[in-house]
Order: C-alpha cells, then sequence, then structure tokens
C-alpha cells in the first residue's frame, strides 16, 4: 500500500482517526502484540508508516501501553470506593 503524505496537522489527525479504530480492535482481546504483528494484521488496509504513526500517537495519548515491545489497552482505572 502506498505511503501518503499528511501535510497538516488536520490531514495527520484524519489519518490518525482512520487507523485506530483497527489497532484498537486488533487489541481489544487483550493478547499483547508487537508493532511488527500489528502491522502485519492490517497489511493492506492501512498504509505501514499510517499504521506506525497511529501507534506512536496513542501511545502518546495513553491509549495504548508498550511494555517490552508488545502493545496492549491500558488497564481501566479502578473505581472509586462508594462508601
Amino acid at each position: 500500500m502506498p505511503t501518503r503524505r499528511h501535510g497538516s496537522s488536520a490531514d495527520t489527525h484524519a489519518m490518525v482517526a482512520e487507523v485506530s479504530p483497527a489497532i484498537l480492535a486488533l487489541l481489544a482481546d487483550g493478547v499483547p502484540r508487537s508493532r511488527h504483528a500489528i502491522l502485519a494484521a492490517l497489511a493492506g488496509r492501512h498504509p505501514r508508516d499510517d499504521v506506525r504513526r497511529t501507534l506512536m500517537r496513542l501511545a502518546v495519548l495513553e491509549q495504548l501501553v508498550e511494555n517490552s515491545g508488545k502493545y496492549t489497552l491500558p488497564k481501566p482505572a479502578p473505581e472509586p470506593d462508594q462508601a
């Protein structure tokens, strides 16, 4: 799949909005996956560079957790005790 250029912030935001649901759905089963495994799973659906950039963006925004080179969804925050 060809690489797309993202000339503006709006282009980048649109790319992340397009690719992130596929990444989040892939990780929804709770199985940690490497970047390579995610790229392979999404090959043909999204350009590799778009998937890489989206992984970085989601990690920075703490929507993904990277640990030992594998990505997972963050654990839900514990609910406060209702007293």
